[in-house]
């Protein structure tokens, strides 16, 4: 359904075919709807019916299709998506079409102006953080938890708070709250899975993620040994032999279990603020079982990894 009106909305506006089978290429990579769902269930919660939700869902995927477009031609990597084998001016263009279509879509619901400004405001500050993450500028943890905040909070509070304003009609401050905290657990998962991928740059480049800050401070030898390896150019399997030993080798520097730690915190800041929304026992239950369980089942995976 999701893709049936995202697809239709494009086809109404454009009519070059060969633009509009790149479009279904792009579209057709996504197997998740993790942003439009929390949009759906928000929305569902606070009184929207089941079409005007599905409607906002398609056209937040649409949105945040073109985020993870343009992120990936700004850092130039997940090579394998279909966006990097092609021309980036192309690919480009194609995003920023995704984006207009979302607007577009958003423009012609009921509260159509609410839901424009709440994506602007939204999108912008997430922009603002990618701004920050490309510079490199976030060198302190605060900083970088901040940075955190906008880029990745940004993107699941304009799922949650559109959700919310289609059923309500106006905001809800404590959602976007609950929705920073949930991005900042989502990001710092991503960072720890950043450290294990040969298709991303961020070791290459030393961004200023929370864990190559924390192996900055070189708390023991571990870090120092990290150190080293990272800016050795290697891969961890030519430095280290096995993934194993890798993981014992971020365990020991303390880099997986402040990872954890700083994760856990964010979680449970967002429990606490999804704990005084003025809905019932139940309607809280089902809003944590996608905000909270799913970042909790993310965490036993990296458990088991580790």
């Amino acid at each position: 359904m999701l893709k049936q009106i995202q697809t239709e909305s494009i086809a109404s506006s454009i009519h070059n075919k060969d633009l509009l089978e790149i479009m279904c290429t792009f579209l057709n990579t996504k197997d998740h709807a993790n942003f439009g769902q929390l949009a759906y269930v928000h929305g569902r919660i606070f009184g929207a019916n089941e079409e005007i939700s599905t409607r906002l869902a398609a056209a937040i995927e649409l949105l945040v299709l073109s985020f993870d477009i343009f992120d990936d031609l700004e850092d130039m990597d997940n090579e394998k998506e279909p966006w990097m084998q092609i021309s980036p001016s192309i690919a480009m263009n194609a995003a920023s079409l995704l984006y207009t279509a979302s607007q577009s879509i958003l423009s012609e619901m009921d509260n159509g102006d609410q839901l424009l400004k709440l994506s602007s405001r939204l999108s912008m500050q997430a922009m603002e953080g990618q701004h920050e993450d490309l510079a490199n500028s976030a060198d302190t943890e605060e900083k970088c938890l901040e940075m955190m905040r906008k880029k990745s909070g940004s993107l699941i509070a304009l799922a949650c708070a559109m959700g919310t304003c289609c059923g309500r009609k106006d905001p809800l401050p404590e959602v976007e709250q609950y929705a920073y905290q949930i991005g900042i657990a989502a990001q710092t998962e991503n960072d720890f899975r950043g450290l294990f991928s040969t298709e991303k740059n961020d070791i290459r480049a030393e961004k200023n993620t929370l864990a190559l800050l924390y192996i900055n401070r070189q708390f023991n030898s571990h870090s120092e040994d990290l150190l080293k390896f990272f800016r050795s150019g290697k891969t961890f399997t030519e430095e280290y032999g096995t993934l194993e030993a890798y993981k014992t080798k971020l365990f020991n520097a303390g880099v997986i279990h402040y990872l954890n730690v700083i994760k856990q915190i964010a979680i449970q800041k967002a429990s606490s603020i999804l704990d005084q929304l003025p809905l019932q026992a139940d309607q809280i239950g089902i809003l944590k079982s996608h905000l909270i369980i799913n970042n909790k089942k993310g965490d036993e995976k990296t458990c088991k990894k580790s």
